[in-house]
């Protein structure tokens, strides 16, 4: 029987008994329904897993016993921040949940010229909190312990004010992912353009940022494909999906 796994922020060792509360409790207790005496994997934000037993239920939580440790995956081997501008809705999340699947150590909401979506305040507060959720979720889907970092949106001037490492994508740059390969970058941003693309004042600012302009074949991708697709690449090129260089 395939075991059940879910993150949760919490502090102890083998042996010990953890309560799970809130959100999560709900879940375990009334979603998924989970009965008293089954095992499940837990994971916290050490990086620690461990096979657990439910002990205890009623209606406002869960406790569990920490039976056995799990050896983890390894994080992926390249540091990579997606730069990301704010897209609609469900294609933020769509992104932000294929990143994390595929290794994203940091990711870096943007605004940009022609992009569309305007958050400020509480609204701000619970979308970053939205997105953070989403990444965990699919944490626990991809077998990740190292859960990853989602910044505070900035305007993309804010972003392009230091220099940095990288690429941005733009279908009328002539270079390519393969020639961007030979450097074999381990810590670097790969930035991704809005529903409407770059502005001309958007790409002459990632330009002066230090980040390199390769265009990615000759179809345009919408661009919540944009980032699984082109980290699908790097990791095929010099990444997680290939051995060491």
């Amino acid at each position: 029987m395939k075991l059940h796994r879910f993150y949760y922020p919490f502090l102890g060792q083998l042996g010990e008994t953890i309560i799970i509360v809130d959100d999560k409790a709900h879940y375990i207790r009334n979603v998924l329904r989970i009965k008293l005496g089954r095992n499940l994997r837990i994971f916290n934000h050490l990086g620690h897993e461990y096979l657990a037993q439910i002990t205890f239920v009623d209606r406002k939580s869960v406790t569990l016993v920490l039976q056995q440790d799990i050896k983890t995956i390894n994080p992926s081997k390249l540091n990579i921040t997606l730069v990301q501008s704010i897209s609609k809705g469900e294609r933020m999340d769509y992104t932000i949940q294929k990143a994390t699947e595929l290794g994203i150590h940091t990711i870096q909401p943007i605004t940009s010229e022609f992009g569309e979506v305007k958050l400020k305040d509480k609204r701000l507060e619970k979308k970053i909190k939205h997105w953070q959720n989403i990444s965990i979720s699919a944490c626990e889907q991809s077998f990740r312990t190292d859960i990853p970092q989602i910044l505070k949106p900035i305007s993309i001037q804010q972003y392009c004010q230091t220099q940095h490492t990288g690429i941005y994508l733009e279908p009328n740059e002539s270079a390519t992912i393969k020639t961007i390969a030979n450097n074999n970058w381990q810590k670097f941003a790969v930035a991704i353009g809005p529903e409407g693309g770059w502005s001309d004042n958007d790409l002459s600012l990632l330009q002066s940022s230090g980040l390199q302009g390769i265009q990615f074949g000759q179809r345009i991708l919408r661009t919540e494909t944009m980032a699984p697709a082109i980290l699908a690449a790097i990791h095929s090129l010099w990444g997680d999906f290939v051995g060491s260089m």
